[in-house]
This record gives C-alpha cells, sequence and structure tokens, in this order.
C-alpha cells in the first residue's frame, strides 16, 4: 500500500529506496592567502611636513647690569 498526500495541488510519495545515506560532504574549501605587495596601502601624506623649528630669536646682546650695594 503506498500512502500519498496532497498538498495544494502537489501529489506528495513517500521516499523509496532511502536507505543509508553516503557521507557528509565536505565543508567548503578555505581559499588561499595571495600576499600582493601591489595591495598595501600606501602611507598618507603628512598633513604638516617635517620642517625644522625655526632657531632662537636674534637680539643684540644683553647690557651688562650694575649693581648697587
Amino acid at each position: 500500500m503506498v500512502l500519498t498526500i496532497h498538498v495544494e495541488d502537489t501529489w506528495l510519495a513517500p521516499a523509496q529506496g532511502s536507505g543509508p545515506k553516503g557521507p557528509p560532504s565536505a565543508p567548503p574549501a578555505i581559499p588561499p592567502i595571495i600576499i600582493n605587495p601591489f595591495s598595501y596601502h600606501i602611507p598618507a601624506i603628512n598633513i604638516d611636513p617635517p620642517v625644522p623649528p625655526p632657531g632662537p630669536p636674534v637680539r643684540p646682546p644683553a647690557r651688562p647690569r650694575v649693581r648697587m650695594h
């Protein structure tokens, strides 16, 4: 006896020959890691380029101080 089920205009019959199944399929392979030297990011340009700091202000030498005791 074969049991059939009617579901929304679709006829389903029981699976025949549903014996032991084979081994499960292998997981998806991991893609290889490809190192491309051209894919590295170029460092950004400095906003303020390095400029040597200005020297001390140019002044004439101070006058000698006079002490009064």
